[in-house]
């Protein structure tokens, strides 16, 4: 499904950017990369917690703390969503979040706070259940799909700006949500659903708080380069920018793909004290990694310029080629190390995937901070590929710390 989802993405992005033009197309850009910053407190580390607490009381059957961990979610998202959506209006309200121009689009794209919400909960649960492709389903493929469709439409029609192709994210938002949950009622465990709910809010809050700070810094850090263009640069930079994040998904592919299934094994191997297990995982699903995502990096980077005049028009090959030469370099890197974060959240350790990408938000923010307002995307570019160094090198160091194994595809 990631296969399809990255070139269903693709052609999204190029119907947006062909139609709306490097402003507007910009403009969307940064409103879409605000929205999973303010939706973090409502979903935030929840979906790695529920697939790794599900796995366990499904792996040993308890399924009264399955209940009671479903319950307690799906308060969580409710309350949460509220407390933000709330929060949102009265700083508009009192003027201190801007409302004109781009920042008008904003309160459109706030619908998909919730909908994202639930839709966490019902994806973490059923691959927790070790049903990845099941959970993956709806947002990697489903409301892709529809996206596309969508936007295609209204292009078609000549009714495709950049307010439509907000709202058509919402309505793709509540899709996902429907649909996941018609999955997530289908693949609850017989055992499961005559259970008397039993709650461990202590450990949960304890446990959800290293989580959503992973969360946080790991959504800032890919965002990053958006907002702070968005805000010291132009929206064309914040184009350029979003055309090479593009690219560079392509050479990541594998790795996400890995990330996706390999969950409820790391949980099941760490349970057992099987290190070699363990092992396999990690240097195998790396060089996996590496053999797939070489050949697709160097196309990008050999026949770049050509292939985004083709993609996207001749309007973004300049712009879009050397962030996306330097960000195809970071992404590699990137896939060499393998699963160093998702080793050390599925075992436990969370603390010290959050400490690696603390480290490494700051060094993308510092870097953005200096390098954007005079070299824009290229600037934004190399604060990404200088935190996915420091990031990788930290954790790998932790994994072996930790786990006693090695990650990386070496």
């Amino acid at each position: 499904m990631k296969l399809l989802s990255i070139p269903i993405g693709l052609a999204t992005s190029i119907i947006l950017a062909r139609t709306l033009g490097p402003q507007s197309f910009g403009q969307y850009a940064f409103i879409m990369a605000l929205v999973p910053l303010i939706a973090l407190p409502v979903s935030g580390g929840l979906p790695p917690l529920l697939t790794r607490e599900i796995a366990t009381f499904s792996h040993s059957k308890n399924w009264s703390l399955y209940q009671g961990a479903l319950r307690v979610s799906h308060v969580w998202v409710l309350l949460v969503a509220v407390v933000v959506l709330l929060g949102y209006w009265v700083l508009a309200v009192v003027g201190l979040v801007p409302t004109d121009g781009k920042w008008s689009l904003l309160p459109i794209a706030l619908f998909m706070v919730p909908l994202g919400g639930l839709s966490a909960v019902r994806s973490g649960t059923i691959k927790g259940l070790g049903l990845p492709a099941y959970a993956e389903l709806p947002g990697q493929l489903i409301k892709p799909i529809v996206l596309l469709a969508l936007l295609a439409t209204l292009a078609w029609q000549g009714g495709l700006d950049t307010e439509a192709a907000i709202w058509c994210q919402v309505i793709g938002a509540g899709l996902m949500f429907l649909i996941a949950s018609w999955m997530f009622l289908r693949v609850q465990p017989r055992d499961a659903k005559g259970a008397q709910p039993v709650y461990q809010i202590r450990n949960w809050r304890s446990a959800l708080l290293p989580f959503s700070m992973i969360a946080l810094v790991s959504t800032f850090n890919s965002q990053i380069g958006i907002i702070i263009l968005g805000v010291l640069s132009t929206d064309e930079q914040v184009a350029a920018t979003r055309v090479a994040e593009r690219a560079g998904q392509f050479v990541v592919m594998s790795l996400t793909l890995v990330n996706m299934v390999i969950g409820p094994y790391i949980v099941r191997a760490h349970r057992e004290a099987d290190k070699k297990l363990l092992q396999d995982l990690a240097q195998k699903s790396a060089r996996a990694s590496l053999l797939l995502a070489l050949p697709v990096a160097l196309f990008l980077i050999i026949g770049g310029e050509p292939l985004i005049e083709l993609a996207f028009g001749e309007e973004y090959a300049h712009i879009s080629y050397w962030p996306v030469v330097i960000l195809v370099g970071g992404q590699l890197v990137n896939v060499f190390f393998g699963s160093v974060g998702y080793f050390l959240s599925m075992s436990g350790h969370q603390n010290d995937t959050l400490k690696g990408l603390t480290l490494s938000v700051l060094v993308n923010i510092v870097f953005c901070i200096v390098l954007t307002p005079r070299y824009g995307a290229v600037g934004a570019a190399w604060s990404v590929l200088l935190s996915l160094v420091v990031w990788n090198i930290i954790l790998a160091q932790m994994v072996r710390k930790r786990l006693a194994i090695k990650c990386s595809a070496l």
